[in-house]
């Protein structure tokens, strides 16, 4: 155990000092992050996305994950305008490490053709990341006094400060195409973490949050009236650090009658030297459940013990009902 502890703290030692963003597997069932653009894509008045991972839990304290937002398509303030808030909470290693993030996203409906069946949306996100850690939470060097371990003692470091926040600003665009055979393409471009900021614990200026950089595809392509294929595709690039994830699920639908809509999905997915994805879930009317499981392959393999990461989404859409306003003509009385 003490050897894979030693070899996961060699690798990320070897690695250039820059704070990364959190990713998901499931990136498409966690828009807001993933594209502000994407906020209101779906059928319905409201949309909550619930996202949880779990991963690194044979090298150390287990990495958690947690995230939630809700978006509305009522179009409240301008036609086309739609809104979303979301919320993300990290926790990672024995220090208690957290990070807070909060957004606000806006995203305005362009129609490019006449018949509605291609559309651009441009897009702004806002927020505020905060984040701190427990010093106090590590051993160090200086507490052992030759035979064995003190906590009493001190640790002889000077850390700056244990918390920090900044603005969080992104832009983003996404273009949706409908076909004719009810095949659909979602795509887009976006970039955080636009205002450069400073993200140290120890007054070390180097260390930025980089802009990251995502872009992604997604084709909803019908094989049958009984089978779906769902291919995606996501490349980010943050500093000198670069993610693709490529892969599709396949959906068979078991009961499509009036509102009852029932599809189970499986799907594989790659992310590129470092894991094997598999991914299940299941479409039930207004409800998305999926479930995955990294299988890790890269260089951390040995301290991982090929473990990965367990991700769980799930998704639930609001459709208000809105009873029709007829206006009946009123038909004058003649005596």
């Amino acid at each position: 155990m003490l050897g894979r502890i030693l070899i996961f703290l060699i690798l990320l030692l070897s690695a250039k000092a820059s704070s990364q963003d959190i990713h998901f597997t499931q990136f498409d069932k966690n828009p807001q992050m993933l594209n502000p653009s994407l906020t209101g894509n779906y059928t319905g008045d409201w949309r909550y996305v619930f996202n949880q991972r779990s991963q690194w839990r044979s090298v150390s304290r287990s990495y958690n994950t947690f995230a939630v937002s809700a978006e509305n398509k009522q179009e409240l303030i301008l036609p086309n305008l739609y809104h979303g808030v979301n919320y993300l909470n990290d926790v990672a290693g024995d220090g208690d490490f957290r990070t807070h993030e909060l957004n606000i996203s806006n995203a305005y409906l362009i129609y490019l053709s006449e018949d509605s069946s291609q559309s651009i949306v441009p897009s702004i996100q806002v927020g505020i990341n905060y984040k701190n850690i427990d010093f106090n939470a590590f051993n160090y060097d200086s507490q052992f006094n030759g035979y064995q371990f003190v906590g009493s003692l001190p640790s002889n470091e000077i850390f700056i400060n244990q918390s920090y926040a900044n603005i969080n600003l992104a832009f983003g665009v996404g273009y949706f195409a409908n076909f004719k055979n009810k095949a659909r393409l979602e795509s887009g471009i976006s970039i955080f973490n636009i205002i450069d900021k400073t993200e140290t614990f120890m007054g070390n200026t180097s260390i930025k949050r980089n802009r990251r950089l995502s872009v992604h595809g997604k084709f909803i392509y019908p094989i049958n009236q009984k089978w779906d294929a769902l291919p995606g595709l996501l490349y980010q690039r943050q500093g000198t650090y670069q993610e693709l994830i490529f892969g599709s699920n396949f959906r068979h639908i078991h009961r499509n009658q009036g509102r009852d809509y029932i599809a189970p999905y499986i799907g594989a997915w790659f992310r590129n030297k470092d894991a094997i994805n598999a991914v299940a879930g299941l479409y039930y009317n207004n409800w998305v459940g999926g479930l995955s499981y990294d299988v890790n392959i890269s260089q951390l393999s040995p301290a991982s013990n090929i473990r990965g990461g367990l991700e769980f989404s799930l998704q639930y859409i609001v459709n208000i009902f809105k009873p029709k306003d007829i206006q009946y003509r009123v038909c004058p009385d003649y005596l």
